[in-house]
Formats: structure tokens, C-alpha cells, sequence
């Protein structure tokens, strides 16, 4: 989950964000890699005058023109296979969610029970992360395949999930939907990331993936209200 003052990625709670979370790292790397070879490379003309006086080196034109091939070729190959990835799961969902998008709340249905209710934003407190809680969670299980489908009931939203990689546009009369999963049980928040209105800040998404049996448990406690 998110930490207080953390300057880094959430982690990653599934394959596709984890392949997200190692191609940004192997970029910043061949950046500063590169940043710090160049300022090595100029530093070096500058201050000694026999290599700022050489006009003609095949074998450096050689790997200055070879070297950004195979780093790009390497970018694109770890940008493809998350790609990919964030096409969805192979396996058949096991468990169905809807989420409609309002202004400015969540509704969540879970076809598969029968069950639907609303999330608002919660009023903070101080132990909370401000403006991230909502007064009614999402409870999912961990490990199982499920099949998320986003839309909308008045104007464009976007359920976004950076810990799970899912950026979904809620759109009036059309749905998105992918399939994903868990690894991990634990807490993760999201907020709308496309602007909606005046409250677009104040509709944020929370998510706890339990295990199987606390979800059924879940599940029962809900339908017997």
C-alpha cells in the first residue's frame, strides 16, 4: 500500500504493474547512465587538450552509433511485453465487479451475489489518508481472476488503480472492462484521474483484497443487512 511521504511507486500487487514498476527502473537507469557518460565523455575534451584535438576515431563512431540501438531496442522490448500484459489476464474470471461512475461517487455491483452499494468519500480523520478513504471499501479475494467492467451514468470518469496498473475511462453508454488479480492481500487506493466537476478531487477508490473465506464472510455480512 501507500506510505506517508513516500517518494516512490505504490508497490505492485500484480504481474502487469510489477513489469510497469521494472520498466520505469531500467529507464532511469540507462538515464542516468547515460547522463553521467557524456558529462564524463565532455569533462574529458575540456580538460585535456590531446582528445579535444582528435578529428577522426572509427571504433568510438562505431559505438556511439551501435550503443542507442541496442538501448532503445531494449526499452521497446520491456514497453512491449507490458504492453501485453496489460491487455488482461488469460484465465477466465471467476468473480465479476461493475463500477459505475457518478458525480461525485462510486457505485459497485457484484453480479455474482447480487449485491450493490455506494462509495463516497469518507470525512478524514487523522489517522486516514486524506481525501483516499471511502465510507464503503471494495472487498475483493486474493488470487482469483476478476473481471472489472467501468461506465458511467452521467459523465466521463476514469477508475483508476495505479497498484493494480488498471486506468479504466467510465464512459455514458459504453463499457471498459479487464480482467486482473491480486498476488497480495492488502489495502490500495485510486481516485478519478479524468475531471469530471467541481468535486472531481473528492471521489477516491478503496480497495481491500482479502482472503477467500474473510470475502465470503464479507459477502454474507453485506446481504444480511
Amino acid at each position: 500500500m501507500m506510505k506517508w511521504t513516500a517518494m516512490y511507486m505504490q508497490d505492485s500487487y500484480n504481474h502487469s504493474s510489477l513489469l510497469l514498476t521494472n520498466f520505469m527502473d531500467w529507464v532511469m537507469i540507462m538515464m542516468l547512465s547515460i547522463l553521467t557518460l557524456v558529462l564524463w565523455i565532455y569533462l574529458g575534451t575540456l580538460f585535456t587538450s590531446s582528445n579535444s584535438l582528435m578529428l577522426d576515431h572509427k571504433l568510438l563512431e562505431f559505438l556511439w552509433t551501435i550503443s542507442p540501438l541496442g538501448v532503445l531496442l531494449s526499452m521497446a522490448s520491456m514497453s512491449m511485453k507490458a504492453l501485453y500484459t496489460e491487455e488482461g489476464l488469460p484465465t477466465p474470471s471467476t468473480l465479476s465487479l461493475k463500477i459505475t461512475g457518478h458525480q461525485w461517487y462510486w457505485t459497485y455491483n457484484y453480479p455474482d451475489f447480487d449485491l450493490e452499494f455506494d462509495s463516497y468519500l469518507k470525512m478524514w480523520e487523522s489517522q486516514d489518508f486524506r481525501l483516499l478513504d471511502c465510507d464503503n471499501r471494495v472487498i475483493l479475494p486474493t488470487q482469483v481472476p476478476i473481471r472489472m467492467s467501468v461506465t458511467s451514468a452521467d459523465v466521463i470518469h476514469s477508475w483508476t488503480i495505479p497498484a493494480l496498473s488498471i486506468k479504466m475511462d467510465a464512459m455514458p453508454g459504453r463499457i471498459n472492462s479487464t480482467t486482473s488479480e491480486s498476488m497480495l492481500p492488502g489495502m490500495m487506493y485510486g481516485q478519478c484521474s479524468e475531471l469530471c466537476g467541481v468535486n472531481h478531487s473528492f471521489m477516491p477508490i478503496a480497495i481491500e483484497f482479502t482472503t477467500v473465506l474473510a470475502f465470503k464472510s464479507w459477502v454474507n455480512s453485506m446481504l444480511s443487512l
